[in-house]
């Protein structure tokens, strides 16, 4: 193929792609838009011409989105003198089209309108693609001053901004439809009840799943609240656990409760809530995962109903022999070995509990300990001497708890129903030691001629609470260096442009990048890029203020978010310090490394701070740091 041939080849590419861009913004055909009939009147006005237009060149035709002076709506591609405009990208300026040979012979220079001065800019959208032009025409000769081409252009300018506008509202909106797709999709086919839910308890949406576990429809199910088919046993807890969720006093909860079906039949199910909050930190709606554990709960019903049997069965067969072993004194040797068996398998139970991974603890009705086994020892650090005789709240119970554990203990006394007893609960204890630590529990209640004891299972959840807090750490904290990482900028950039606003002063990011790292790491290998990176991250942080927040942005790029600046005079010296500390060596084992970079300083607030979004700050930064490198490397670009 001949250098013409691949020309014209990329020519009609473009020119396609150029017209597929045109057509999606839906500006043809379109209705009439008073800013973009202002532009035009406002070019007529001040270049004194009896014609303006904006005119968007379609594949066989021009059409005005914008006309002032003129009646017709599009005219012929192949006559227009806009085409002219957009194939070349750059303005066109006809004084007398009479004495121009590309347009002498056109019919709109021959006949009505009698075009003689043309100007037209082109009005191009966000990838380059000229979509049309602004341009002015009059029927007699003329020659524009420096002053009406200015005007002009920064009229072109305007439209270009707003179409550049609509076609970036255009692609969010796309990303927006796509979004909600998927999480629609994932919603209902999850395999788990989903339900989103005001604080007020009324159901916002729900997934097919949830109404399979109630047997309601959806549509009736959106006319009630969740209060409405809790069961009213669980009722209370549930509303104590989602006020401490929305008073911030936990982040989320999890336990069992029953669901009311619609045919007025229980259902249980385990259901974890946690929330969504808006930028004031104030909650937007809960989020339900609901899992139906209707089987395992009556098989564990039956369970302790087949244990309550046999513990009934084993009392009835001890008095059996009892009894007999009073009436019968031939039997006195068969008394003492069953009296010994028994001995035998108390001894057994004794070292089972003495010995068991779980902290075992009783106590009698009066709430006093009988029982403290070696890991409970270990995890409160209490004797077992020091330990019994004494009430547990003195021991492990923190303050605030106490009150709660006595009223628990006197209402299950009174009544024989408590929320804790029978259930696995999650609290916190206090050591000896007045170290807190969390714990998950489980109280049973035995009655026993006439009395009742307390038993009890506890285990220290330190290392998994640790898990679940470093595991969270993680999802905001770059791993190799320490710093934040991007997603954490995301999150604490709306916050400091909020406080930039509120107290009048500036803040800048500064977007930096490591020149020539990619030729270390191919060079030396992965392992001494990732120290390099580590030290770079260590002396940048080094140079930065306690206000100051420095980013891991992506690879060897990093981001520092420069708060609480009176004037932006005030980035200079940091700029400097990193890039003269960065400039000494850096030892890697034997090797001596020398690295420099490339820095974009963009700023925000101040006494009038600009509309800007964060992430466009970001942008801005970005595009001053690659007109760094393109400058040479090892500088500093600023951008307002």
């Amino acid at each position: 193929m001949t250098t013409q041939e691949k020309s014209a080849t990329a020519s009609t590419r473009s020119e396609k792609l150029r017209l597929e861009k045109l057509r999606s913004l839906g500006l043809l055909d379109s209705d009439p838009d008073e800013f973009f009939d202002c532009i035009t009147r406002v070019a007529s006005t001040i270049l004194g011409t009896e014609i303006s237009v904006i005119s968007l060149i379609d594949e066989d035709r021009q059409w005005f989105k914008s006309k002032h002076g003129i009646e017709v709506s599009e005219t012929p591609r192949d006559i227009s003198f806009c085409t002219h405009a957009v194939s070349s990208g750059r303005e066109l300026i006809v004084e007398d089209a009479s004495n121009d040979a590309r347009f002498l012979s056109n019919p709109l220079v021959v006949n009505a309108p009698n075009i003689r001065f043309y100007a037209g800019i082109p009005i191009k959208s966000l990838q380059g693609y000229s979509l049309g032009t602004l341009c002015v025409i009059d029927s007699k000769p003329k020659r524009p001053n420096a002053q009406e081409l200015k005007a002009l252009n920064d009229l072109a300018q305007l439209a270009t901004k707003e179409i550049q506008f609509r076609e970036r509202m255009l692609t969010a909106q796309d990303s927006i439809d796509y979004a909600q797709s998927k999480f629609q999709s994932i919603f209902e086919s999850a395999g788990a009840g989903i339900a989103l839910v005001k604080p007020s308890g009324a159901w916002l949406e729900v997934n097919d799943e949830l109404c399979k576990i109630v047997n309601y429809s959806r549509v009736e199910l959106l006319k009630l609240t969740f209060q409405d088919i809790t069961h009213p046993e669980d009722l209370n807890k549930d509303m104590d656990l989602l006020h401490q969720l929305i008073s911030n006093k936990i982040d989320r909860y999890q336990f069992e409760k029953r669901y009311i079906r619609k045919d007025g039949s229980p259902v249980w199910v385990e259901i974890t809530v946690t929330k969504h909050t808006t930028a004031r930190n104030e909650v937007d709606y809960l989020i339900a995962i609901i899992n139906d554990i209707n089987v395992a709960k009556e098989t564990e019903f039956a369970l302790d109903a087949l244990r309550k049997t046999l513990e009934e069965k084993v009392s009835q067969r001890t008095d059996e022999l009892r009894q007999a072993n009073e009436s019968l004194s031939r039997a006195f040797q068969e008394k003492l070995n069953s009296e010994q068996e028994l001995q035998n398998k108390e001894l057994e139970l004794r070292t089972i509990l003495a010995n068991a991974n779980e902290a075992y603890i009783c106590m009698d009705s009066a709430g006093l300990i009988t029982a403290w086994n070696k890991q409970a020892e270990h995890t409160f650090g209490w004797l077992e001497q020091e330990a019994k005789g004494n009430k547990l709240e003195k021991l492990i119970i923190p303050p605030e708890l106490r009150h709660g554990h006595q009223s628990g203990m006197s209402r299950y006394l009174r009544e024989r129903n408590s929320g804790i007893v029978g259930n696995r609960i999650e609290l916190e204890a206090i050591r000896k030691d007045g170290i807190r630590i969390p714990i998950e529990l489980q109280v049973n209640a035995l009655e026993i001629n006439g009395q009742v004891l307390f038993t009890s299972f506890l285990r220290d959840i330190s290392e998994r609470r640790q898990l679940e807090n470093l595991l969270k750490s993680e999802a905001r904290n770059d791993p190799l260096t320490g710093l934040a990482n991007r997603r954490k900028l995301e999150e604490l950039l709306p916050d400091a442009f909020k406080r930039a606003r509120t107290n009048k002063i500036y803040l800048a990011l500064v977007f930096i990048d490591l020149d020539g790292f990619k030729l270390i790491n191919d060079t030396h290998g992965h392992q001494a890029g990732d120290q390099l990176l580590k030290e770079v991250a260590s002396r940048i942080h080094r140079c930065t203020r306690a206000s100051d927040t420095v980013v891991r942005y992506a690879g060897d790029e990093f981001v520092i978010v420069l708060e609480n600046l009176k004037s932006k005079n005030d980035t200079k010296r940091i700029s400097a310090n990193i890039q003269k500390i960065i400039a000494e060596p850096v030892l890697i084992g034997d090797m001596q490394l020398n690295i420099t970079l490339s820095i974009g300083i963009a700023f925000y607030g101040g006494p009038e701070p600009q509309q800007i979004e964060p992430l466009e700050l970001i942008k801005l930064a970005d595009k001053a740091m690659y007109t760094a490198k393109k400058s040479g490397k090892n500088g500093t670009v600023e951008i307002d």
